[in-house]
């Protein structure tokens, strides 16, 4: 590969020609930061760039020795701007907070950084990665948004500026951006990634992301942060078993999204996947409304600070999510809690025996900029369920613009999720 194309390198690609001394850290990073040079203007992807920062880490990394180099050794990684870090401003989105500057790294970037990663700097997030839009683009059309709230990661990755990217999810903030930007986009089960460090909105629903260009790309940067050195392994050579548990969400997906998903799912069915399709069971209707009443309480409460001391400073989205979760009450917030715990109890049923669920990974392509960030319900009730899930590329929508296939696993199945994404991704390619 030509020495401009580095940028082009999936993860495990580069690391390896870093291990055999056919490039450098230094060379890697160069070539991404040359891409981004070429495109920043157009995509805006980024927060917080600083080449002396970036100049220090590489020079550092490639003065170790071979045998205590980490797993992402030389990999040039992008942090979305709600994670903190102790030597660039983290901004969490918002005016209130320019030029913070945290004392210490988030613990999945100090994770990051022991493992060798090169921190290129910080992405774009939606304002505390709600609805309020940054100014990136997605990289396939900048007419249309990258999705939020994890905007610059996912447009990042997309656009062959890094091959890897941290976000989260609250609601579908890894899955939306990952579909519209045509990448890999994992969450893995809630908790499995320390969120020390992150500014949360919803506590019970924040949850880690990663952006890559491959299902084992993903993995590999996910164990990183997550301590699982078992979520890269090999991929399954047997079939999984697949299941379709419609909601009454599916009439919202634009025919198009449809159509790509169900020409995804006959291929499945063709290569060898036994896939089963019926109605999600009814302790699963629900489970959107009480997601979004979860998250506005839980915002309230998270945002006390902002709320009493910098109302003003605050976007209309914001500050009408905290109006939301102030007028509920307790018994409300509650009856959504119970609600989710029952569906959890009856998972079994909703899974009915396969090892994963599919459905598609947003109701349609992305958005003009000018209506917003996307609809997030497709991603709604999983993220409430906290199942690990993964969104791969899968078609087209009818502006040429990327769909994306969504895959979920029970919680704490997040290897069986990686063999049967891996197994499905080969399929879809």
């Amino acid at each position: 590969m030509e020495k401009q194309e580095l940028n082009k390198l999936d993860a495990q690609s580069g690391t390896q020609a870093i291990a055999r001394g056919d490039i450098t850290a230094a060379e890697l990073t160069a070539a991404c930061l040359e891409r981004i040079d070429d495109r920043e203007r157009a995509v805006g992807a980024w927060q917080f760039l600083d080449r002396d920062l970036i100049d220090t880490q590489v020079k550092h990394l490639d003065g170790l020795p071979k045998d205590v180099r980490g797993q992402l050794h030389g990999l040039p990684v992008g942090i979305k701007d709600i994670y903190d870090t102790y030597d660039m401003p983290t901004g969490y989105g918002s005016e209130i907070y320019t030029g913070n500057r945290p004392p210490w790294d988030a613990a999945a970037v100090a994770r990051l950084r022991a493992a060798g990663a090169v921190i290129l700097g910080k992405t774009v997030t939606t304002e505390f990665a709600y609805w309020k839009a940054g100014k990136t683009c997605n990289p396939h059309d900048i007419s249309r948004t990258p999705g939020g709230s994890s905007s610059g990661s996912a447009a990042g990755v997309a656009d062959f500026m890094m091959p890897l990217a941290i976000g989260s999810q609250t609601v579908a903030s890894t899955m939306r951006p990952a579909s519209y930007c045509g990448v890999v986009g994992f969450k893995p089960s809630f908790g499995r990634i320390s969120l020390a460090g992150v500014k949360p909105l919803a506590g019970s629903l924040d949850t880690a992301g990663v952006f890559a260009r491959s299902v084992s790309d993903a993995a590999l940067i996910a164990g990183v942060m997550a301590g699982r050195t078992d979520w890269n392994g090999e991929a399954r050579t047997d079939s999984p078993s697949l299941r379709i548990a419609r909601t009454p969400d599916w009439d919202q997906v634009s025919p198009e999204a449809l159509k790509a998903f169900e020409g995804a799912v006959s291929g499945l069915r063709s290569a060898g996947a036994n896939v089963l399709d019926d109605a999600a069971p009814e302790p699963f209707k629900p489970l959107s409304s009480a997601q979004n009443t979860m998250l506005a309480f839980e915002a309230a409460r998270e945002f006390s600070s902002e709320w009493l001391h910098c109302r003003k400073r605050l976007s209309p989205q914001i500050s009408d999510l905290i109006e939301e979760g102030l007028a509920i009450g307790p018994d409300r917030y509650e009856h959504a809690v119970r609600e989710r715990n029952h569906a959890l109890q009856a998972l079994e049923d909703l899974f009915a025996g396969a090892d994963v669920l599919l459905a598609p990974s947003t109701l349609a392509e992305a958005p003009p900029i000018k209506e917003g960030t996307g609809d997030p319900l497709m991603s709604r009730a999983w993220t409430l369920l906290g199942l690990p899930s993964i969104s791969l590329p899968c078609g087209k929508g009818p502006a040429g613009l990327p769909l994306g296939l969504q895959v979920a696993a029970r919680p704490g199945h997040d290897r069986r999720l990686i063999a049967a994404a891996q197994w499905i991704e080969a399929r879809l390619t």
